[in-house]
């Protein structure tokens, strides 16, 4: 055990020396991303999908997030234009059709130079594991037409000028979310993963629509590629706490501004990984499918397949190792407890079973060499053990 932590905290000294020197860590925010959401805001009356939380969300989050206000006083009269149409069917085709959501659209909005730019700043394509390659090929062909039409939207409506005119704004909650983050994170991520990317970007999206409730919002994690096959991840940010008050941008909560910053990059440390074992997973959709776990996990978390609830288990056993490398016990403690109760109920043994990753590093380089072990643990189980432990949980919350 000696041996094992000295040599994460050698790896770890070495990279936050790395790290220090000229960081790979940033916050900003995106023009396309937030033209996205202000079109996605207009686009509420002509859903036929989730129609009423996209107007709800309207309702609530225009009471406490002020730049989703000031976008609806400035622009509401566009709710039946053209680009507010368009939002309304790409969403609704994405659903319908392919079963994916808006988070589809960030990487697009990514890889096309930001706005009033032109033009792709990456080759982009769109690939799921679940979709065939004819329609991976007609979901790119979607989101590049939408992406067209969303940049004509951004020059004739003059969408720069509200950015410019809530310039203080944005730069508030940039400073805000800032404060939050503990210093060389993604130096823990890179000694935890045994990989590590060229940037590391919070996107904050303070039109970003998510109801506000016990201080959580939304992130969406993706990554981009440059010319030179470098890979940039980001996190793109709701606000998590209402704004009610001078000095506030909604960004100021520790807690959920680094649990949501280590969670979706880590997607990106660990999606790759789950992907590439697709065939081997069936074992688990079994029990996924015919015990109580698909039934919570979509009602309590969105996990409604064996991939998602997969990688969304090695996600948050990342989140914690990355914690307990910092020598951040309480944060670590709090996340297992916060997840727990939020029905991951393999995260005790996928602690138990990474011990096996750490006493090993000269053998498995890097999490992807490990993820077949992991995988056991899923693949392993039975229904009668995940039904008792549901019931557990349901007790303790």
């Amino acid at each position: 055990m000696k041996r094992l932590i000295t040599f994460f905290a050698l790896l770890f000294l070495i990279l936050s020396f790395s790290q220090k020197k000229g960081s790979k860590f940033t916050v900003s925010y995106h023009k396309n991303i937030d033209t996205y959401f202000l079109a996605e805001i207009l686009s509420a009356d002509h859903r036929k999908v989730n129609k009423d939380f996209e107007l709800f969300k309207i309702k609530n989050c225009s009471t406490y997030q002020p730049i989703v206000k000031r976008a609806l006083e400035k622009y509401g009269h566009l709710k039946n234009s053209k680009i507010a149409y368009l939002t309304a069917k790409i969403n609704d085709t994405l659903i319908q059709k392919y079963g994916i959501g808006n988070d589809a659209i960030m990487k697009p909005l990514l890889s096309y130079n930001e706005f009033p730019l032109k033009g792709w700043y990456d080759n982009y394509k769109f690939e799921s594991n679940t979709l065939t390659k004819a329609q991976n090929e007609e979901v790119t062909s979607l989101i590049k037409s939408y992406i067209a039409e969303l940049e004509l939207f951004y020059n004739q409506e003059k969408i720069g000028g509200f950015f410019q005119e809530n310039k203080a704004f944005y730069e508030g909650a940039i400073a805000e979310y800032s404060r939050q983050i503990p210093v060389n994170f993604t130096s823990a991520m890179e000694a935890f993963y045994g990989e590590g990317f060229r940037k590391y970007i919070v996107l904050i999206s303070p039109m970003m629509m998510w109801p506000i409730d016990d201080n959580e919002g939304r992130g969406i994690g993706t990554d981009v590629k440059d010319k030179s096959g470098n890979k940039t991840i980001y996190e793109i940010a709701s606000p998590f706490m209402r704004v009610e008050k001078q000095g506030q941008f909604g960004y100021d909560n520790q807690f959920q501004a680094r649990f949501l910053t280590v969670h979706e990059f880590g997607h990106s440390f660990v999606n790759k990984e789950v992907y590439r074992h697709k065939e081997r997973l069936e074992k688990f959709k079994d029990l996924f499918e015919k015990s109580n776990l698909k039934e919570i996990m979509t009602k309590t978390s969105g996990v409604a397949d064996y991939q998602t609830c997969v990688v969304e288990h090695l996600v948050r056993l990342g989140e914690i190792q990355t914690a307990k490398i910092q020598n951040d016990d309480e944060r670590a403690k709090k996340l297992e407890k916060y997840h727990l109760n939020n029905y991951f109920l393999f995260l005790p043994q996928l602690e138990e079973k990474i011990k096996e990753y750490d006493a090993n590093r000269s053998r498995y380089k890097t999490f992807g060499d490990f993820v077949p072990e992991l995988i056991k643990v899923f693949e392993n189980s039975n229904i009668e053990y995940i039904n008792k432990e549901i019931e557990t949980i349901k007790k303790t919350r």
